[in-house]
């Protein structure tokens, strides 16, 4: 497949997809609405693998050769249309639940322009591999670090690809980038304490739970609790902090790159309000942003007017918020290398 065509099949994945984020990369010029839809198709198969009806061997095999297959093609001669698969991978797949010999073919030539392209260093999107990998294997995590670690891999791995993609001036932003992307996933953690429940899993950290009194099966089997509702506001008091942290991000970005991150910092913002209007409720339902909410943040980053009288910086970080700066001291580790899965 020569590199049109792989660009044409990481749109078709992203469009098939239904990602509200997807429409987001259309405030971006074309060349880099190209690259983010190779990254996003390549994370969106990345996480097909890890979800997949499978069993957790037969998902790890896949993703090694996965991995093997993106390291290969992130090292090859950018000039060739061929796509390097691993040894032990066969040739056709085309009979496996995921085809991962075709998807590689559709993926891996837009991927690798794009990583030459944006200059993206090739560990973020094996760190986005090792996040997967990292949830098959772990569903329990005894202290924060242990769970910023998860997050970096899962989330602040994709942001730091994307500023690439979205252009900055230097130095990088990595601290802020990586708060940030360590808030969008907490925020998700806590929107889905029951359904990650439903399939035996604790994201939130036991050095956490255990303070308020709460043991493993709390967590697994979650009720109306005012112990529990205590532990999912400290969470949100956590995140809240990293969203300022992560704020800062805007100012190193290009003109299209900062509305995009505008967009999606302030959708994820604006979900942690609605996780915050009735702790209590997230055990009973999933909170969802509203139609209304959905609309008014399109309509303020599409319609250019609207973008410029939006409020900058957002006014949730002009309230002033005194326990921010404590809470912040403990979400962030000294050390924000990632490590490898051995010392999580």
């Amino acid at each position: 497949m020569n590199l049109p065509q792989s660009y044409r099949s990481v749109r078709r994945i992203t469009r098939r997809s239904g990602s509200n984020f997807y429409r987001s990369f259309a405030l971006l010029a074309k060349e880099k609405r190209s690259a983010m839809e190779a990254l996003y198709a390549f994370s969106r198969i990345t996480d097909d693998l890890g979800d997949c009806n499978q069993p957790l061997a037969l998902r790890n095999r896949w993703l090694e050769h996965w991995r093997q297959a993106t390291a290969l093609n992130l090292i090859r001669n950018p000039n060739s249309d061929q796509v390097l698969l691993p040894p032990g991978l066969p040739d056709r797949t085309d009979d496996w639940p995921i085809d991962l010999v075709s998807h590689a073919q559709q993926i891996m030539p837009a991927l690798a322009d794009t990583v030459q392209r944006f200059n993206i260093p090739s560990r973020y999107l094996l760190e986005i591999i090792d996040g997967v990998v990292a949830d098959q294997q772990k569903t329990r995590f005894d202290t924060f670090e242990q769970l910023e670690h998860y997050c970096y891999l899962v989330a602040s791995s994709v942001g730091l690809a994307c500023l690439h993609i979205w252009g900055f001036r230097d130095p990088l932003p990595e601290q802020a980038a990586i708060d940030c992307g360590v808030a969008f996933q907490l925020t998700n953690i806590v929107r889905d304490i029951s359904e990650d429940a439903q399939r035996g899993r604790i994201y939130l950290p036991r050095q956490h739970y255990a303070q308020h009194g709460l043991h493993e099966d709390d967590l697994l089997h979650p009720r109306q609790d005012d112990r529990l509702a205590c532990l999912i506001e400290d969470e949100l008091k956590r995140a809240e902090a990293l969203y300022l942290s992560g704020w800062e991000v805007y100012h190193s970005l290009e003109p299209d790159g900062q509305r995009v991150f505008s967009m999606m910092w302030r959708t994820y913002r604006k979900l942690l309000e609605r996780l915050k209007e009735n702790p209590r409720q997230i055990v009973t339902r999933r909170i969802r942003l509203t139609f209304l909410d959905r609309l008014t943040m399109a309509a303020n980053h599409f319609i250019p007017p609207l973008y410029r009288r939006l409020p900058c910086p957002p006014n949730e970080l002009n309230a002033s918020n005194p326990a921010s700066t404590v809470v912040r001291s403990q979400a962030t580790p000294n050390d924000t290398t990632p490590k490898n899965k051995d010392q999580q």
